[in-house]
C-alpha cells in the first residue's frame, strides 16, 4: 500500500499513481465538457490530497492498491478523528468514477467517517456533475425509444471520459469487507481506527438501487436512498418486493418532486411499502434528480446526510431532530414534504 499524504497517520495510494487519468478537456469558467452551463457553477479543481469539507476533520480523497475499483474519502488526520463509522456509496448512473460525487462525499468524511465510493478515480471533469436532469415519466408510460446509434467519428461525450463499464452492487459489499479487514490488519493506517459495528450504505439513482439490492447484509446499520427506489429502473431488480423485504435497518429516502425527479414515484412507493423498519421519506418542491451534490460541501443534501449518519451511527440525538418529532426540521420547512413511520 502506498502513502498518499506526508502525514504519519494518513492513508493509501496517490490517485494519479494508482489509476492513470486521461487528460482533462478544456472547460470554460462555467461550462461543462459539452459547453453547457454547469448546474451549480464551477467548483475548484482541488488535488486529491487537499483537505476539504466543513466538518471538524478536513478530509481527503485517495485510492488503495488493494481496493482498485473504489475511491476512498477519509479525515486527513486519522488520529484526531477517532473511530470512524463506514459509509459505502453507489454512484448515480452506476458510473465507474468514484470521484463523481466528490464534494458531497468529502463533506461526509470531514465529519468523521470513512467513505468508500464505487468506481475508479475518473476524469476530474466528472466531479462537477455535468449531466442533464432525466425527464419524468409517470407510472404506466411506455418505455422511451432506444438512443440513436452513435457516429464513430463524432467528438467524445462526457460519458466517454469515464472508465469503461459500470459499477455493481457487489462493490458495496467489497467496501465493507475491505474496511473490516483493514481495521484488523496490523500495519494498516486504519488498524483499530474503524467502528466496524456502525456501517451505512447509500447511493443516488442507480446507486440507490444498488444500495437496496444489498440492504439485507446483516452488517449494515442503516441505509439512505437518494433520488432512487426499486421500480425506477425497469427490471432492476427483477423482484422489487423481495428486495424491499430484505431491509432490516432504518432507511431514509430523499428525493425531488414529481415534476423534476424521475425517482419520485418509486421512492414514494418504496417508503410506503415498508411495514417493519423505521422509514423516513422527504422530498422538496422544485428539487431535481440531480440534487445538490455538486454544490460546495454537497449543499443541503450534505447536511441531511451528515445529520442522518450522526443520528443513526453515532447516537447524536440533536442531529436526529432533523427527522424526529412533529416539529422536525424537515417537517416544519414548508418546501419539504415528509412521510415517516416507526421513526418517532
Amino acid at each position: 500500500m502506498k502513502m498518499l499524504l506526508p502525514l504519519a497517520v494518513t492513508l493509501l495510494a496517490a490517485s494519479a499513481a494508482a489509476v492513470p487519468l486521461p487528460p482533462a478537456p478544456v472547460i470554460g469558467p462555467d461550462k461543462d465538457v459539452d459547453g453547457r452551463p454547469l448546474p451549480f457553477g464551477r467548483q475548484p479543481r482541488l488535488p486529491a490530497e487537499t483537505p476539504a469539507g466543513s466538518g471538524r476533520f478536513k478530509a481527503v480523497m485517495a485510492t488503495a492498491d488493494a481496493l482498485p475499483a473504489h475511491v476512498i474519502y477519509h479525515p486527513a488526520n486519522l488520529a484526531r478523528a477517532g473511530k470512524l463509522p463506514v459509509v459505502a456509496w453507489g454512484n448515480g448512473a452506476c458510473i465507474n468514477a468514484g470521484n463523481r460525487f466528490r464534494y458531497f462525499l468529502t463533506e461526509i468524511a470531514s465529519h468523521g467517517y470513512l467513505v468508500l465510493a464505487n468506481g475508479v478515480m475518473g476524469n476530474p471533469a466528472l466531479e462537477v456533475g455535468p449531466q442533464e436532469n432525466p425527464p419524468v415519466r409517470p407510472p404506466g408510460s411506455p418505455p422511451p425509444p432506444p438512443p440513436p446509434p452513435r457516429d464513430p467519428n463524432a467528438p467524445p461525450t462526457p460519458n466517454q471520459l469515464r472508465a469503461p463499464g459500470t459499477t455493481t452492487p457487489q462493490q458495496l459489499i467489497e467496501s465493507i469487507d475491505w474496511a473490516i479487514a483493514e481495521n484488523a490488519r496490523p500495519g494498516s493506517p486504519l488498524f483499530g481506527r474503524i467502528d466496524t459495528g456502525r456501517i451505512a450504505v447509500m447511493g443516488q439513482s442507480c446507486g440507490g438501487v444498488q444500495t437496496l439490492r444489498v440492504a439485507g447484509d446483516p452488517r449494515i446499520s442503516t441505509i439512505m436512498v437518494w433520488n432512487s427506489g426499486v421500480g425506477m429502473i425497469p427490471g432492476n431488480p427483477a423482484n422489487p418486493a423481495a428486495v424491499l423485504d430484505s431491509i432490516h435497518t432504518p432507511v431514509a429516502f430523499i428525493h425531488g418532486d414529481r415534476n423534476n425527479d424521475v425517482a419520485f414515484y418509486a421512492s414514494e412507493a418504496n417508503a410506503r411499502a415498508l411495514a417493519r423498519v423505521p422509514v423516513f421519506q422527504a422530498w422538496q418542491d422544485g428539487m431535481t434528480h440531480l440534487g445538490t451534490y455538486g454544490q460546495a460541501n454537497g449543499g443541503f443534501y450534505g447536511k441531511i446526510a451528515v445529520a442522518w449518519l450522526d443520528w443513526q451511527l453515532k447516537g447524536n440525538g440533536k442531529a436526529g431532530r432533523m427527522f424526529t418529532g412533529p416539529d422536525c426540521a424537515l417537517c416544519t420547512d414548508s418546501s419539504w414534504h415528509v412521510f415517516k413511520a416507526r421513526i418517532d
